[in-house]
């Protein structure tokens, strides 16, 4: 006769994953990455407003030939309640109107840029640091020093120039951010590079490749991952460039007095852009572009002693908080993944 039946051992269930309001809970974010998701995050707003506001014209400013001078440097128009940051006479635009506009084609020129920048720098550089002393690893470093050799903004005007007189054409925006992608890469794998080879040294590593784990795996589960830090210190830095590539083609060009031009005895400043710009025209909605108008004619070169602060004061202050917001983002990211990590 067989004896009473044992009681079923029941399994326990599984532990339950915690939701993303109880992770914050445990792990807040720290206050740079908070400020600086808040700037970016009121660019966006502004992005976006711009394109509903401005849509069917967001390739040329909104342009009014009364505030054109009709006389050297015609009449000055500074702040006031009908328009807060000035008036910019050279391109007749509303400085704050034209900030505005250029707001969208900004975030995307830098996103763009930086996508591509850090994207193939990162994974290429990660590459590299895994196969050290090999021959993909000796294409990179040579690509990379070899390129970053020649200071960033210097080499993309020149092929920009080459280009445009190989095709006879201006360049397009589209091939501009192509290219300045391109050409920072290196410097971004130059630095993940030397992360990467102090990450695949680590025991965790070597734990990985005995449990079964391939190349492949190891790359994007450890080797990537670890090496990000290298990225976003890299990030903020590749800002600048854009930016002062953007302002060389128009600031160069008129304040090199290729701008002026005589009538009788008057200068007229007449706003200009190279054949090799990226730009289509004078008048399309760029901070760099407006910048450098505002440098132009804000400075006192040939005006007199009077510095019309407006002019570039509040377009450069544009380029500053975009790049502020971005600086705050990645130390807060790379804050929290150190701090993840302990």
């Amino acid at each position: 006769m067989n004896g009473p039946a044992s009681p079923r051992t029941v399994p326990a269930p599984p532990p339950r994953k915690p939701g993303w309001r109880e992770r914050l809970a445990r792990r807040p974010p720290n206050g740079p990455l908070v400020i600086g998701l808040g700037i970016l995050a009121a660019y966006a707003v502004f992005a976006l407003s711009a394109l509903v506001v401005f849509w069917g014209s967001m390739s040329q400013l909104s342009q009014n030939p009364i505030w054109i001078p009709g006389e050297p440097w015609g009449p000055v128009f500074g702040p006031s309640w009908a328009h807060p940051f000035g008036i910019l006479p050279g391109l007749g635009v509303d400085v704050l109107q034209a900030l505005w506009q250029a707001t969208p084609w900004d975030l995307a020129i830098v996103g763009g840029i930086l996508g591509i920048d850090l994207m193939v720098g990162w994974t290429l550089g990660s590459i590299a640091g895994m196969n050290e002393g090999g021959p993909f690893d000796f294409i990179v470093t040579l690509f990379s020093d070899t390129i970053g050799a020649v200071p960033s903004f210097f080499l993309v005007i020149t092929i920009l120039a080459g280009a445009s007189v190989l095709g006879h054409q201006t360049v397009s925006l589209a091939l501009f951010v192509a290219l300045f992608g391109l050409i920072l890469w290196p410097t971004t794998a130059r630095t993940t590079r030397e992360r990467a080879r102090a990450v695949i040294r680590q025991p965790y590593i070597e734990a990985a490749r005995a449990s079964g784990a391939g190349r492949a795996r190891i790359l994007r589960r450890h080797v990537m991952p670890g090496s990000v830090s290298a990225v976003l210190a890299q990030a903020p830095l590749d800002v600048a460039p854009i930016f002062f590539v953007l302002t060389v083609f128009p600031w160069f060009w008129d304040c090199a007095s290729l701008g002026f031009q005589s009538s009788d005895s008057a200068l007229y400043f007449l706003p200009s852009l190279p054949t090799f710009s990226p730009l289509p025209s004078v008048l399309f909605p760029e901070w760099g572009n407006i910048f450098a108008v505002g440098v132009c004619e804000g400075f006192p070169l040939l005006q007199g002693s009077v510095i019309y602060w407006w002019m570039f004061l509040f377009p450069l202050l544009a380029i500053v908080g975009l790049g502020i917001g971005i600086t705050l983002v990645c130390d807060g990211l790379d804050r929290r993944i150190t701090t993840r990590s302990r």
